[in-house]
């Protein structure tokens, strides 16, 4: 007999993040109600009977101590958690003081662990219903040396996709698409910017995948010349040069039963991706130098920066070969998308570098939260784990503060002054319109400069210039 889920109240008036909270909380199999103010949470706890509380500090009219007084006079025994963002020893010692659970922003994964404690005392198995548009566990268990005897299928996906750090909503539905698609023996292209975490995303498909016990390999083809990136991928015979006394295995036949990583695939010589897309057909490799068609079993993932229609229309990547390798395209969103995991990221970056490298410092200080907020990030995460573990050296206290961030993000703030997105420049307009518009065609090229009045290849010019800068 199933006990019942205890029901959940959230209350934020901050929109995408409460959005992006009760999707978890469902996703773990929590009944759960939203308010966006102290006043509709009273509201709804007059007609839903609730469990747990998690109200957020800082809002427009009722505060969220405030809130969990009233809520707690009119349900005896509620648990509560007081949740906030902007944190301080007086806010901490007067939740205690109202029996509430005390947790801030920047630290969710302690938050997380209670989450996970409070669904196992009353008895639940965190999984996934179907009712909110999830992924059914595979039967079949996923063996392997990480594995604990006591896990079920569900909790050991959770535990191998964990690397993925973000709780935002664009974020949720990145890793459910990737719940979705790791057990099917599919290619799958994904498109992200510099930085935001391909290769990662990758390993995390591949953990996930049947072949997650296999080789992972990864290939970056844009490092390679022609003839030894061909040997690299496909090896070559003995005979196949006059300097060579062995036989070398390729990348896929190495790599047979699991799962080969082709990034940058569009900087692939076409001769190379010919001959991809013969193994994407029928399976098998030819080494250089040989005749012999080799059975290998391999699953592709591919990996591009640049929109995927667009190295399409610039001739880079092949027709034939995007359409074999796009059974599923995952896009990243770029870390400026998603500014409610900024604060996730840096705290379990904090925590990685203080353990490398045996640093006291164990916080971040609101100031250095507003500038990360504030900052675009143009390399995403690769540039926030760089200024955290910048940070982390130079730091001698315990806080992590403004003066120990690299330089050219506290320079391009700076810069910036105050009011400067008031007044954008000509060019800065442009720019933004004609985004503007590619995003409302799809990045079709030929509507969108039919719309901005221009041929297209007076677009094609002003997407080059702004590429250059």
């Amino acid at each position: 007999m199933q006990t019942a889920r205890p029901v959940i109240l959230l209350v934020d008036d901050e929109r995408k993040f409460i959005e992006s909270m009760r999707e978890r909380m469902q996703l773990k199999g929590f009944p759960t109600y939203t308010a966006v103010s102290g006043e509709e949470a009273l509201e709804i706890a007059e007609r839903i009977d609730i469990d747990l509380a998690i109200v957020d500090q800082r809002m427009p009219g009722m505060d969220g101590l405030t809130t969990i007084s009233k809520l707690k006079q009119m349900l005896p025994g509620l648990r509560t958690v007081l949740l906030t963002g902007y944190g301080n020893d007086k806010v901490r010692e007067a939740a205690h003081a109202a029996d509430a659970l005390y947790f801030e922003k920047d630290e969710m994964r302690r938050f997380w662990e209670f989450i996970r404690r409070f669904g196992a005392e009353a008895g639940m198995i965190i999984i996934s219903p179907p009712s909110v548009g999830s992924v059914e566990p595979d039967p079949r268990p996923m063996s392997g040396p990480d594995q604990d005897p006591g896990e079920s299928a569900w909790e050991i996906q959770e535990r191998r996709i964990k690397k993925l750090i973000g709780e935002s909503f664009p974020f949720l539905e990145l890793k459910q698409n990737i719940k979705k698609v790791a057990p099917l023996d599919c290619p799958v292209l994904i498109h992200g910017e510099t930085g935001t975490g391909k290769e990662l995303l990758a390993r995390a498909i591949h953990a996930l995948s049947p072949r997650g016990e296999n080789r992972f390999v990864a290939v970056n083809c844009g490092t390679f010349q022609e003839d030894l990136l061909n040997n690299e991928l496909f090896g070559h015979e003995r005979e196949a040069f006059t300097t060579v006394l062995h036989r070398k295995v390729g990348v896929f036949e190495a790599a047979s039963g699991g799962t080969v990583l082709l990034s940058d695939i569009a900087k692939a010589p076409p001769s190379i991706q010919v001959r991809i897309l013969r193994l994407l057909q029928d399976g098998t490799v030819v080494r250089v130098g040989g005749a012999e068609e080799i059975p290998v079993d391999v699953r592709i993932l591919a990996a591009c920066e640049q929109e995927p229609r667009q190295v399409l229309e610039e001739g880079t990547l092949r027709k034939d070969l995007y359409y074999a390798l796009n059974a599923v395209t995952l896009k990243i969103p770029p870390l400026r998308e998603r500014p409610d995991d900024v604060p996730l990221l840096a705290r379990y970056f904090l925590d990685k570098y203080r353990r490398d490298f045996g640093k006291a410092v164990d916080r971040i200080s609101g100031e250095v939260l507003d500038l990360f907020m504030s900052y675009t990030f143009p390399c995403n995460v690769a540039e926030l784990e760089n200024a955290i573990e910048h940070a982390v050296i130079l730091c001698e206290g315990k806080e992590l503060r403004p003066e120990h961030l690299p330089r050219n993000i506290r320079a391009d703030l700076l810069n910036r002054g105050p009011g400067a997105e008031d007044f954008p420049t000509l060019a800065e307009l442009e720019k933004r319109h004609i985004l503007r518009v590619l995003k409302a065609t799809g990045d079709n090229k030929s509507e969108a400069a039919r719309i901005l009045g221009i041929n297209r290849a007076s677009l094609w010019r002003k997407l080059k210039q702004m590429n250059q800068n």
